[in-house]
């Protein structure tokens, strides 16, 4: 015991370092040989515990770390992803999250007499089809969030949306059992006629659509529906449909009673082709297709790079606005990441397998001469004369990638450089909220996470390398557009109008030239923001005595000018205290009771001395 609480304790200090040391190392490249801590952020902890949530956001905080305290991390924590497609490896075989999910899909296994289904499948039953189903497992590189958003039209109230690339990977499991009536007789006036049936050929037919968009799908991968150039830009709906044909032969032989004995009098075949169609649905929204407009502003001063200003314009919302995930500055190491974070976890606890049995063979007798009896053509009405079992156990390992805010605000992952005197440093954002409450997660998951916000402006000083890439969750390339600017000042003027009153101008600091419809951030005041107008001027309303106004800095575009961040504070006086004022108080107060006694005291004597 004391030895296991020995290694427990060295797996944490080892971990609390890692923010100082390994913090600042490169982005991960491979992951712990460990796919299920790596891939599964739903697996039981270990006996030695869980670490604080503070102390590795990611798992590319472990790269400068040693082997064992990589492989012992990656049995104490979760992991979020900065993409859906993150590049690192796990397992034996090396495997990405996309390769893992993807095996763990094709490793289901059907058999024609049985069905296997999950707790959301929706099954139904065909002539010779029973238990059929297809069940969305997800999407490659896609994921779900349990994020409020506006409800999506025919799709259940309490199902989450889905985020889907443009052009992407649909995961479905399509599953059904095959049972074929029983050999079937029938006698009528001495002539029996027996049906016998055989499954001459069974194919499907897959189709995946996204809104008012399809694309069919062959038998080739059983489990996965390829589409490609979506193009819905509002909250739609995402449905498989599978279309099940089975060809079925029928042979009649019609037997003439002589002598006692049954003899053949004739064979016919038929053949029968017999449809069942299942579906399944989900709402989503294609991120690819949602407005996001990313201009970088290189600040320079002195012909050399001084700040970087990133601005983000599209709507305020999540079901349509792009969500951006990373930035890659040229030839460094350094990452901008946004508040996201991504993690897999099982879908399922459960599954639930079917078999049917064939049942035996039937017969039915008649000899009033009124021909065949009913029954002796089964196929023309759904099966229901089938046996079988159900059996209930683990289901197979179908992950689902959820999305969450993993932080606050954007924040950058530095490389590893101790001779650094000035380190890259965010200096300013600009940000509002994308939603109340934080996208619950289940409590067996060793993450946290904290209500969404959209940056809108974002500061980076101390670099010297222009941003290179920009991704959005699922890893696809964001349009950026770099434009050159030279630093100029800026000045706050104040003027004290009354008590309670002040009016500021913002101008730039080299021309005196007001700079108007920019915004100013308010401290102590009754708004918390103003704008100024066409002379550069705003009106201040006081809540204290002091109110400090800041400019966050700002791009001219037209101008080429980048005007620097600015702030002032404003003092407001209270009146005098004026004690004349209140002595006078005082002894009018004082007055009004002597007089109030002198005249009460006689008259209460006087009646008491009458009583």
């Amino acid at each position: 015991m004391p030895v296991a609480r020995l290694s427990t304790g060295l797996v944490l200090v080892g971990l609390l370092a890692v923010p100082f040391a390994s913090a600042i190392g490169a982005p991960a490249e491979t992951a712990p040989n460990d796919p299920p801590r790596v891939f599964l952020a739903d697996d039981p902890d270990p006996a030695q515990g869980t670490v604080p949530q503070f102390v590795v956001p990611d798992l590319s905080t472990l790269t400068e770390a040693n082997e064992t305290v990589e492989q012992d991390a990656s049995r104490v924590r979760d992991f979020y992803y900065p993409t859906t497609t993150p590049s690192y490896r796990a397992g034996p075989q090396q495997q990405t999250l996309r390769e893992y999910r993807t095996a763990s899909v094709t490793e289901i296994r059907r058999n024609r007499t049985s069905s296997l289904w999950l707790p959301t499948s929706e099954r139904s039953n065909g002539t010779v089809i029973a238990d059929a189903h297809i069940t969305i497992l997800g999407t490659a590189a896609g994921t779900k969030s349990r994020l409020s958003v506006p409800e999506v039209p025919n799709t259940p109230s309490n199902d989450t949306v889905r985020y889907i690339p443009r052009n992407g990977t649909v995961f479905a499991h399509l599953d059904f059992a095959t049972t074929l009536p029983p050999r079937h007789c029938s006698t009528t006036n001495g002539t029996r006629i027996c049906h016998t049936y055989s499954l001459a050929d069974q194919h499907t037919e897959r189709q995946l659509s996204i809104g008012n968009q399809s694309w069919a799908t062959a038998d080739g991968s059983p489990r996965q529906l390829e589409y490609s150039g979506a193009t819905a830009s509002a909250p739609t709906t995402l449905s498989v449909t599978a279309t099940i044909t089975s060809t079925v032969t029928t042979q009649t032989t019609t037997s003439e009673r002589e002598n006692g004995e049954w003899v053949v009098d004739s064979r016919a075949t038929s053949q029968t082709d017999l449809t069942h169609t299942v579906t399944d649905q989900t709402p989503v929204i294609v991120t690819t297709n949602q407005p996001l407009s990313v201009t970088q502003t290189v600040v320079r001063s002195d012909g050399e790079v001084d700040r970087l200003v990133l601005e983000f314009d599209g709507p305020a919302a999540l079901n349509n606005r792009r969500l951006w995930s990373q930035a890659t500055f040229e030839e460094s190491n350094l990452r901008l990441r946004n508040v996201w974070g991504i993690y897999s976890q099982r879908q399922f606890e459960t599954a639930t397998r079917g078999t049917q049995y064939r049942p035996t063979a039937s017969a039915s007798q008649s000899t009033d001469g009124e021909g065949p009896q009913p029954g002796s053509e089964p196929l023309q009405s759904p099966t229901q004369a089938t046996a079988g079992q159900k059996a209930t156990g683990s289901s197979p390992n179908v992950l689902e990638l959820q999305l969450a805010a993993a932080r606050q605000t954007p924040t950058l992952q530095r490389p590893e450089n101790r001779s650094m005197v000035d380190p890259p440093t965010i200096t300013g954002v600009e940000q509002q909220s994308l939603s109340s409450q934080a996208a619950p997660i289940a409590p067996q998951v060793n993450l946290s996470s904290v209500a969404p916000s959209l940056a809108s402006t974002v500061v980076i000083e101390n670099v010297d390398q222009p941003i290179d890439t920009l991704r959005d969750i699922h890893g696809d390339r964001i349009p950026l557009t770099t434009t050159d600017a030279q630093e100029r000042p800026t000045n706050i003027n104040t003027t004290r109008l009354n008590d309670t009153h002040a009016r500021v101008r913002l101008q730039d600091g080299v021309s005196g030239q007001p700079l108007r419809n920019r915004t100013l951030t308010l401290q102590g005041a009754a708004k918390s923001t103003v704008t100024t107008s066409t002379d550069g001027t705003a009106i201040v309303e006081r809540r204290d005595l002091f109110v400090t106004a800041s400019f966050a800095g700002a791009t001219d575009v037209s101008r080429g000018v980048y005007y620097d961040t600015a702030e002032t504070q404003i003092e407001f006086t209270s009146k005098a205290f004026n004690i004349y004022a209140l002595l006078s108080s005082i002894a009018g107060a004082l007055v009004s009771i002597a007089a109030f006694l002198v005249f009460f005291i006689p008259v209460a004597y006087l009646r008491r001395g009458r009583s």
